[in-house]
């Protein structure tokens, strides 16, 4: 979302980064969740009816170098409750998530009933701060030094500059992208999901997102019927 903003210059009204993320209005607790986890990155600043995005922000959207946006990332880490969390652990020896969260409780005052996804949550967020490798038992193993990871120039969905863009000049045309994913939501259900992608060589103006946001609306709208229709089968 950071990246699609930053297309369109450095201040947005709520109203605007709410179109960003997919949402048709500013009350849903979705997306109020999404703007609090915005601020406590640090990447957003603001607490009235227009938000700018931070120096930090700016770093990961449009890095001069990939090393810019990997210390970026990492600031953005920092900020939040993760960073004195990550520097308590043990680093080099696989370590589970499931004992991060529980850590959260006894540490950071995190409810018991959170600490699965608090633990969750901090492993996405180390692994993209290139602090940490998934070895996929429920494990992680935390580093002292970011971790180079060759995918994020392959990956045409990673945050931030995309592969083969080069940083862009506000107001100055640039050579089109080839298409890819600019919307790639999905919604969980117990027997599969509802998966929703747009994907085009362009960047999308609000006006676009506030559309895509009343399509979001009724999807969760389906969404919620099929979830509550299970219990009637």
């Amino acid at each position: 979302m950071i990246a699609r903003a930053s297309q369109h210059g450095w201040e947005h009204s709520v109203a605007e980064i709410a179109g960003y993320m997919g949402h048709a209005t500013t009350n849903s607790g979705a997306f109020r969740a999404k703007l609090a986890a915005l601020r406590d990155y640090g990447l957003i600043s603001g607490r009235g009816e227009f938000l700018e995005i931070t120096q930090i922000g700016r770093k990961v959207a449009i890095p001069e170098t990939s090393e810019e946006r990997v210390t970026a990332l990492q600031e953005a880490f920092a900020n939040t409750a993760f960073g004195p969390l990550y520097q308590e652990s043990v680093k080099g020896s696989p370590i589970s998530i499931e004992s991060i969260g529980r850590r959260a409780v006894n540490r950071l005052g995190v409810a018991p009933a959170s600490q699965g996804q608090f633990g969750e949550v901090f492993a996405r967020s180390v692994v993209a701060a290139r602090l940490a490798e998934t070895t996929g038992d429920g494990k992680i193993t935390l580093m002292t030094k970011p971790q180079t990871r060759q995918s994020d120039e392959e990956n045409p969905e990673s945050v931030g500059r995309m592969a083969g863009e080069s940083r862009p000049t506000l107001g100055q045309p640039s050579d089109p992208p080839s298409p890819r994913p600019v919307v790639n939501q999905n919604w969980p259900l117990p027997d599969g999901e509802v998966r929703l992608t747009i994907a085009v060589a362009r960047p999308l103006s609000a006006a676009d997102f506030a559309s895509i946001g009343s399509v979001v609306a009724q999807i969760e709208m389906l969404v919620a019927g099929l979830t509550g229709g299970e219990s009637h089968a």
